[in-house]
Order: C-alpha cells, then sequence, then structure tokens
C-alpha cells in the first residue's frame, strides 16, 4: 500500500513538471495569431488569406503586413478589463514589420481596420 502511494505522488509531480513544461514552451515560442477578416464573403474552399500576419513572441507582437495599406489603424485591447493598450495608425509596404511590446499579462484583441479591410484576432501574453 505504502509503495503505491509513492507511486501515485511521483506519477503526479512528473505530470506537473510536464505541464509545467508545456506552460513554458507556449509561452517562450513564437506563436501565430490567427486574424479573421470582417470584410467580404468567405470562400470555403480555399484557405483563409489575411494580408496581415500576426505572431506574439513572449511579450512581443509582431505584424507583419503582406500587402501594401495606407491609413491602417491597428487597436489592442485588454480583453478583461477593457484597457486600450494601443490605438494608432499606420502606412504600411509590403514586408514591414513592427514590433509591440506588450507589458502586461492577459488576453488581448488586436483589430485591423482601413478603407477596404478589417480584421481582429485574440492573443495571451504569458509574461
Amino acid at each position: 500500500m505504502r509503495k503505491l502511494s509513492l507511486l501515485f505522488i511521483l506519477l503526479f509531480l512528473l505530470s506537473g513538471l510536464v505541464g509545467a513544461g508545456n506552460y513554458l514552451q507556449q509561452s517562450n515560442g513564437k506563436r501565430k495569431v490567427s486574424i479573421k477578416s470582417t470584410t467580404g464573403v468567405p470562400v470555403f474552399r480555399s484557405p483563409i488569406y489575411s494580408p496581415i500576419q500576426v505572431f506574439i513572441y513572449g511579450n512581443v507582437l509582431m505584424i507583419d503586413f503582406r500587402e501594401s495599406m495606407e491609413g491602417i489603424l491597428v487597436k489592442i485591447e485588454n480583453v478583461e478589463t477593457h484597457e486600450t493598450i494601443l490605438l494608432k495608425s499606420y502606412d504600411a509596404q509590403v514586408g514591414t514589420v513592427i514590433d509591440i511590446p506588450i507589458y502586461e499579462t492577459g488576453m488581448f484583441q488586436i483589430s485591423f481596420s482601413t478603407d477596404t479591410y478589417q480584421g481582429y484576432g485574440e492573443f495571451m501574453v504569458y509574461e
């Protein structure tokens, strides 16, 4: 009985280490933020295309413009507190990458708006 209890405790501790390792891997790795378009009619047989790619690496948000866009309004909002972290307009050329550090932890929403395109995505900052 005592050996069985020790085995359960050891398995519990090992599962906690694996969970902590997964958390560290998720928080420190580069993760893609899925951007959903709110304009246009979706084509269900083709892959979802966004003229903007967004990645989160630790606490730095990287916005990669795949098309030229003038006057694109970028808004980042904390979903839990509804506090606006960033509200800024950019003129971006193809290949422009903007790095934005996020100094808080929590769930955030990023949204993009121009005359011809609107999109949004959600991401989590762990650090």
